[in-house]
């Protein structure tokens, strides 16, 4: 705004004709936001895994807890079936650390000559145990994305037992809560009745 549109807005203000916007209130509800993303988080569980009793509760947890035992076994044989390539994951980066000076080595210059019988040396190395570099690059990503598959499914086996358990937790402590209060109510009851 220009100047005078400035001291014009400021005078409607200044006189009433003007409301200045109130700021957003969103911040009160926050929490409540929270909780209710919570709670339809809980419910689609249940409805996810069709629960309908306590009973049903702990043998879904049950379930979910042997999914991520085998989730996390099936992880952990992922990585150690990478490990056991390691040596030759590790000449194959080398290898491909050289290519520049191999390739300009290739072209004439003999400046990276110690660079060459490096790449020679590793190259028939990684030839002598049965590999190519492209071998050693596609044995690499099929690996990696095994273990992140598994990673992504232990995951997801977690998250949903969590959920799971927090469910568990809230009928627990609502069930206690209830029987003190119960127990409360019982006492005061006998308090209050009249003595023979």
């Amino acid at each position: 705004m220009s100047g005078l549109q400035k001291r014009y807005y400021a005078k409607l203000y200044r006189i009433g004709k003007l409301k200045k916007k109130p700021y957003s209130q969103a911040w009160k509800y926050k929490d409540d936001i929270r909780k209710m993303h919570k709670l339809q988080e809980q419910y689609l569980f249940l409805v996810r895994h069709k629960i309908e009793s306590a009973e049903e509760l702990v043998s879904v947890l049950d379930n979910l807890t042997d999914k991520k035992k085998e989730a996390s076994k099936e992880k952990s044989m992922t990585y150690k079936a990478k490990e056991r390539f390691k040596d030759i994951f590790d000449k194959a980066e080398q290898i491909r650390e050289l290519d520049d000076a191999e390739s300009c080595y290739q072209s004439g210059d003999t400046f990276f000559e110690d660079e060459h019988n490096a790449w020679e040396r590793l190259n028939t190395k990684l030839l002598a145990q049965g590999y190519s570099v492209e071998e050693v690059e596609s044995l690499r990503k099929k690996y990696e994305s095994k273990y992140a598959q598994d990673c992504k499914a232990e995951r997801a086996v977690s998250k949903e037992l969590s959920l799971g358990r927090s469910i568990w937790k809230e009928l627990t402590v609502s069930a206690s809560a209830e029987e003190k209060q119960y127990d409360k109510e019982t006492i005061r009851d006998r308090k209050e009745q009249p003595v023979r």
